[in-house]
C-alpha cells in the first residue's frame, strides 16, 4: 500500500529518485506547490507534459461542439479529405476509432532507439500511415496517440491555424495559462533524464500532425491553475465545454472514457478524473476529484512514473491504472 501524506511529505519521500520534481495541490487550504529533487526547479520552469496534452486537445474539440461548429459525429474527412471516411471527431477523442497506439512505422524507430521519433511525422506521413494500417476494435476504447495526433491536426486545419496557436486561443489565454504551449521558451525548459538520472540528449519534437497527442510544455503553476479550472469550471461556453469533456461518453473496463479524460469507476478513486503523460525524460500525472473539488498534479524531468505521488497526495490509495500515458 502506498504511504499517504501531505504534499510536502510525498515530495520529500520521492525527491531522491528525481532531478526536478514539482507537485501541486488544489482544494487544500491554502493551495500549495512543493518542489524537490537533486536540482530544485525555479518558479515557471517548463516540463514537457506528454499525454496530458490530450486533455487540452479534447477541450478544444468540446468548445467547437458547444459553439455548434462541429459535432462529435462529424467525419474527420470533412476537414481532412485524405482521412478514412468512417472516422469521426468523437471517436478520436474517446479512443474508439480502432486506431493503434502509435503509427506502425514508429515501432521500427523504437527498435532502432530513435531519440526523436515524432520529429519528421508531418501531414503527408500521417496520411500515408493511415492508408496502410488496418483498424481493429472500432467502438471499443483503444488508447491511441495516432488518433489524438489526427484530432489535433483536424482541429487546427479547420481553424486555419497551427495547433499551438489554437490551444493558446481556446484554452491557454482564456484560463490565463501563459506558460502552456508547444513552442515554450527554450531557456526555461528543463532537461529530461533517464531513470538512472542521466541527461537525455534532446526532448521529443512534434510537427502539427502529431502535436495533439503530446507536444505541450507547461509550468507547475499553469498546471495547478488548470486543475483548479477543471474542478470549478468558469461560466459560459468554456465551462460548458469543460463539463462536456469530463462527462462519460464511452464505458471501458475499470473506467469511463470522456473526451480525453479518464474517469475511474471502481474503488476509492471512483469518480476521479485522471490523465498522465510521458515523453523522452519527462513524466506527468493529474488526478482530480470533482466530488470534493480537490486535485493534485505532479511533474518530473525523469523517466519515472509520478502516478503514485498524486494518488498518495490526494489520499486515493487503490487507484486502478489503465494502460494510458506515454506518448
Amino acid at each position: 500500500m502506498r504511504q499517504p501524506g501531505t504534499v510536502a511529505e510525498v515530495v520529500q519521500r520521492a525527491s531522491p529518485r528525481h532531478i526536478s520534481l514539482a507537485v501541486a495541490a488544489v482544494g487544500t487550504s491554502p493551495d500549495v506547490v512543493h518542489r524537490g529533487g537533486a536540482e530544485v526547479a525555479p518558479g515557471r520552469a517548463l516540463w514537457q507534459v506528454g499525454s496530458i496534452t490530450k486533455v487540452f486537445t479534447a477541450l478544444v474539440l468540446a468548445r467547437s461542439v458547444v459553439r455548434g461548429e462541429v459535432s462529435l459525429d462529424t467525419p474527420v474527412r470533412r476537414i481532412l479529405g485524405w482521412a478514412p471516411a468512417d472516422i469521426t471527431l468523437g471517436q478520436l477523442a474517446t479512443h474508439t476509432a480502432g486506431l493503434p497506439r502509435i503509427p506502425p512505422e514508429l515501432w521500427t524507430r523504437a527498435l532502432r532507439r530513435d531519440p526523436d521519433p515524432y520529429a519528421d511525422l508531418d501531414g503527408a506521413a500521417l496520411a500515408a500511415s493511415l492508408e496502410r494500417l488496418r483498424r481493429r476494435g472500432v467502438g471499443r476504447v483503444r488508447y491511441s496517440n495516432l488518433g489524438f495526433g489526427l484530432l489535433g491536426l483536424a482541429l487546427a486545419t479547420a481553424a486555419g491555424t497551427t495547433y499551438d496557436e489554437l490551444v493558446r486561443a481556446e484554452v491557454g489565454d482564456p484560463l490565463g495559462l501563459g506558460d502552456t504551449s508547444t513552442s515554450a521558451a527554450v531557456e526555461r525548459r528543463l532537461t529530461g533524464h533517464t531513470r538512472r538520472l542521466r541527461p537525455r540528449p534532446t526532448p521529443w519534437h512534434f510537427q502539427d500532425a502529431m502535436a495533439g497527442c503530446g507536444a505541450l510544455w507547461s509550468s507547475i503553476e499553469d498546471m495547478q491553475a488548470f486543475v483548479g479550472a477543471v474542478l470549478d469550471p468558469p461560466p459560459g461556453e468554456l465551462g460548458e465545454a469543460m463539463r462536456l469533456a469530463a462527462r462519460t461518453h464511452v464505458s471501458a473496463r475499470g473506467h469511463d472514457q470522456g473526451l480525453g479524460w479518464i474517469r475511474f469507476t471502481r474503488g476509492p478513486a471512483a469518480g476521479h478524473l485522471f490523465h498522465n503523460g510521458g515523453t523522452y525524460g519527462f513524466r506527468s500525472s493529474l488526478l482530480a476529484d470533482p466530488s470534493t473539488r480537490s486535485g493534485v498534479v505532479a511533474l518530473t524531468n525523469v523517466d519515472r512514473s509520478v502516478d503514485g505521488l498524486v494518488v498518495s497526495a490526494l489520499g486515493a490509495d487503490g487507484l486502478p491504472h489503465p494502460s494510458v500515458g506515454g506518448v
